[in-house]
């Protein structure tokens, strides 16, 4: 069962913006696809149409149709795509894991594992949290600045 048909309506100001926009020389794909998902929601087409249209998925129509709604049209067609979350491989935490892997101390462990890596970084307080699988990628960029692959490392 699908979902309950959403009735909208743009104003004739509100068209007459979307074609103007839609008029702009060098629109991305992203650009286009937000202004014609409205278009389309306004010539009373269904997601699953529009999606078609578009070579969308349903989801990202509704999605896009809920931006619309939270933002309006001009903050809506405004939008500049989001970054993702930041990188926990910080340059501090990275300096931290190559002064580990480039002394040699008693009390060290003669083998790290990612996952001990990951729990030694948390520990000294380097970063709140971090996996082995991100400690690994960290590792592969810091074999490229040392002149030999650091000793004592497993997965």
């Amino acid at each position: 069962m699908g979902r309950q048909k959403q009735f909208f309506r743009l104003s004739a100001a509100e068209e007459q913006e979307l074609q103007h926009y839609l008029q702009l020389p060098a629109l991305l794909r992203r650009q286009t696809n937000r202004a014609h998902t409205l278009l389309d929601w306004h010539a009373g087409l269904s997601a699953a149409e529009s999606a078609g249209h578009l070579a969308m998925t349903e989801g990202r129509i509704y999605a896009l149709r809920r931006a619309y709604q939270r933002q309006g049209l001009t903050a809506y067609l405004n939008t500049q795509p989001g970054g993702g979350a930041p990188t926990k491989l910080t340059p501090a935490v990275e300096a931290a894991l190559l002064a580990l892997l480039s002394r040699r101390s008693a009390d060290a462990p003669r083998r790290w594992t990612l996952p001990q890596l990951a729990t030694y970084l948390v520990a000294q307080g380097h970063i709140k949290s971090i996996c082995p699988v991100t400690v690994g990628k960290a590792l592969r960029r810091l074999q490229l600045l040392l002149p030999t692959a650091p000793a004592g490392i497993t997965r």
